[in-house]
């Protein structure tokens, strides 16, 4: 006995294979048609996605390029200026190692006048405790027309007495 393909339950009643052949080449090309046409979108928009990707690239290009010409500039600057100082230590250290001797009696002439003005003040001090208060430079020159006896009379008595 030969067996006969059991048909689906799901084909037609009075299925002319013919038909149904040419029935499903066509739902075969739709399906084709359909999915070329969602490919090509795709391609599409992977193109201009990378596109946007290319251009994003670019400007970033562009922008290292500008911040690294500039950042150039900064070191540069700032090298120089480095140079530039460390060339004016240079010649400080010169002067000073050379002015170095000049440096040291200047301060020992300096320490010495200190030291002479210093013993002044002292014997200026110890003088104006012997008299009970110090007196004006003017008062101990005199009086000027004898105004000063108006202006201090305790004083110009001290003075006289």
């Amino acid at each position: 006995m030969e067996q006969t393909p059991r048909q689906s339950p799901y084909a037609p009643v009075n299925a002319n294979p013919l038909r149904l052949a040419s029935a499903t080449i066509q739902a075969v090309d739709r399906i084709g048609v359909a999915a070329c046409d969602e490919i090509e979108q795709t391609a599409d928009e992977i193109i201009r996605g990378a596109n946007d990707v290319a251009d994003n690239l670019r400007a970033l290009a562009i922008a290292i390029r500008e911040h690294s010409k500039i950042a150039g500039e900064h070191v540069t600057e700032f090298c120089n200026k480095a140079t530039s100082v460390i060339e004016g230590v240079r010649d400080i250290q010169a002067k000073l190692l050379a002015g170095g001797r000049e440096t040291e009696a200047r301060e020992t002439e300096a320490r010495e006048t200190e030291a002479r003005e210093t013993e002044a003040r002292e014997t200026e001090a110890r003088e104006t405790e012997n008299n009970e208060l110090p007196l004006p430079k003017v008062i101990k020159r005199g009086s000027v027309n004898g105004h000063d006896r108006e202006v201090f009379p305790r004083q110009t008595a001290r003075r006289q007495g």
